[in-house]
């Protein structure tokens, strides 16, 4: 018995958040990502067992901070196509420069530390993160979407 399937397309849409506490004095955080959108191209999972989205571009600032500040991702769910679903955990990435960024893996559950630091980042910094995908002839043919939100936060 031979059976075909398609590999998956996978669509990621990022947002930007920032979240900050109601200190006496003003903090000022600045986020942005570029692209805000990042697709997973079909692949043989025989010859292209991971596959990787062009990297996104990381733009932040933090101001008027004199603690710790924590750049985080959190997925809203699994990869969805319809009826079928892919985990989130099934996407992982890597990020540069080393510190402040990390590598990691997505979840739904629990927000990952994407970077982390103390103190001001100013002027503004950039790192890159790279989504990748682990590939597989078991996941329904079908285009994956979901939403990930990046949260910079200086507590």
């Amino acid at each position: 018995m031979t059976t075909s399937r398609l590999p998956i397309v996978a669509v990621l849409a990022a947002a930007a958040a920032l979240g900050q506490a109601s200190p006496a004095r003003a903090q000022r955080l600045e986020l942005t990502l570029s692209p805000r959108v990042v697709t997973f191209t079909s692949s043989d999972p025989d010859t292209v067992p991971i596959v990787a989205a062009a990297p996104i571009q990381v733009t932040y600032r933090v101001r008027q901070n004199n603690g710790p500040w924590t750049l985080s991702v959190l997925a809203a769910g699994d990869l969805i196509s319809g009826a079928s679903t892919v985990d989130i955990f099934n996407v992982t990435w890597t990020a540069t420069p080393a510190p402040p960024f990390q590598n990691g893996t997505l979840s739904k559950t629990v927000a990952q530390t994407l970077a982390s630091g103390s103190g001001n980042v100013n002027p503004t910094a950039t790192g890159s993160v790279t989504f990748r995908v682990a590939n597989s002839w078991t996941y329904d043919a079908g285009t994956y979407t979901q939403t990930v939100i990046f949260t910079l936060s200086a507590p």
